[in-house]
């Protein structure tokens, strides 16, 4: 076991106990049993071996946050300048990895911290986590969180109810504890419900902390949840996410995640299409320089027949940067009737760079639509020339075709001004030597 996983073994055997439910505190327990006999993930542990964690190790954080100050009454969140979303109908604050605020704009629309979230919707959210894998090491962060599961937010959303947009602000105050923060979220979307979410970390206050977040987004029948996802973190910064997204019958999710700064990021995105007519999209983009790394790991399970999913995502390094795509969709025996396109381009900008790219498809019915690609190269130096015969001088050219490139992603999101707003952001995070290899 690393010296790191047993630091946060003993914090959990030294620190006081949380206050749950019984069968609450028996998973933490079987969670820091999973930590201590598995340990972090290394290089020979297949899911993380592109992705080491020395940057995290040599952070060596502290679990933070187990002073049990969850928040308990509603506080109001305003909007502020910078928002991606100038008047979204509900606003979610997470500071210092602890529910700090909310306000909620639209009846049928519940937000609550996770300790009145558990006794509202005990047996929903007791079977999420029970259901959720934390074994072996590549789950090691999984099981962390799990092992220090207690600060968190339930947001509900009656069925039928249109709860229009929600904002989530990532953030750190300038006192916060440089450590490991875990967070754990459960969206419960009920029959014909819809969300336009969209989470925004760009605090420069992060920088030399960690994050460990998890998940669990539940989609009733015919409901539709849309995930943005933007972060701009600073460069010492670790990120690490996971999510499972259930999809009943007829229910749309679609992610969409932008990952402009951070030092180590990685996101575990998973989603389980349970129910006939199910449809999951994950897109996505990144721009990377310096010695910055992003992992970006997906899975689609097709359980049913009749569903669909798509995976597009785009990638620009320069620098010493490293990026990871791993994306896999398992259509299952008897899912006849599937769906599933895979896609994953990247654009290396310094000869320093690397992108380790693995679409897989991993079919088990008959009569399915499955295609996938994935490519690695330099900008076109034909279309380069094109854009320099137009007037443009040779960077120009390229940061606008590199730009062009990523907004390939943009262009899918439906949520018109808030693509607009990303592209900006994009264009504003790439390299200056953007294009000159």
């Amino acid at each position: 076991m690393s010296e790191l996983a047993q630091q946060w073994t003993e914090a959990f055997r030294n620190g006081r106990s949380p206050a749950g439910p019984a069968w609450l505190d028996e998973i933490r327990l079987q969670a820091v049993q999973q930590l201590n006999e598995n340990g972090l993930p290394q290089r020979k542990t297949e899911a993380w071996k592109y992705t080491p964690l020395r940057m995290l190790e040599a952070m060596n954080p502290a679990i933070c946050g187990l002073d049990g100050s969850e928040s308990e009454a509603e506080t109001e969140s305003t909007a502020r300048p910078g928002d991606l979303l100038e008047s979204a109908h509900s606003i979610v604050d997470i500071l210092d990895g602890r529910l700090a605020g909310w306000s909620c704009g639209r009846p049928g629309v519940s937000i609550v911290p996770l300790r009145q979230g558990l006794e509202l919707h005990e047996t929903r959210l007791r079977r999420h986590v029970e259901r959720f894998d934390i074994s072996g090491a590549s789950r090691a962060f999984a099981a962390l969180n799990t092992a220090f599961l207690e600060n968190g937010v339930v947001i509900h959303v009656d069925s039928q109810v249109d709860a229009g947009s929600m904002l989530l602000r990532w953030a750190f105050s300038s006192q916060a504890e440089a450590g490991m923060h875990n967070f754990r979220i459960f969206l419960l979307l009920e029959h014909g419900a819809s969300l336009q979410l969209t989470e925004q970390f760009d605090d420069s206050s992060a920088s030399g902390r960690a994050l460990n977040v998890i998940s669990h987004l539940e989609l009733g029948e015919a409901a539709v949840l849309d995930h943005v996802c933007v972060q701009m973190a600073p460069e010492n910064t670790v990120l690490i996410s996971s999510s499972q997204a259930t999809l009943a019958a007829d229910s749309r999710y679609s992610y969409a995640g932008f990952d402009l700064g951070g030092g180590l990021v990685r996101h575990d995105l998973q989603a389980e299409l349970a129910g006939d007519g199910a449809h999951a999209v994950y897109i996505g983009a990144f721009v990377l320089d310096n010695k910055r790394h992003v992992d970006n790991h997906i899975s689609v399970d097709h359980a049913v027949p009749g569903c669909s999913s798509e995976q597009f995502f785009r990638g620009v390094l320069a620098g010493s940067s490293r990026g990871v795509f791993n994306g896999r969709a398992l259509i299952r025996a008897g899912a006849d009737g599937s769906s599933v396109r895979q896609s994953n381009a990247n654009l290396l900008l310094s000869g320093l760079a690397e992108m380790d790219t693995k679409p897989e498809l991993e079919i088990y019915a008959d009569e399915v639509e499955a295609s996938h690609g994935a490519t690695v190269g330099q900008l076109d130096e034909l279309a380069v020339f094109y854009m320099r015969s137009r007037g443009l001088s040779d960077s120009a050219a390229r940061r606008m075709l590199t730009g062009a490139f990523c907004h390939a992603v943009t262009d899918r999101m439906e949520q018109a001004e808030l693509a607009a707003r990303v592209a900006e952001l994009i264009d504003e995070a790439m390299p200056s030597d953007a294009g000159s290899l």
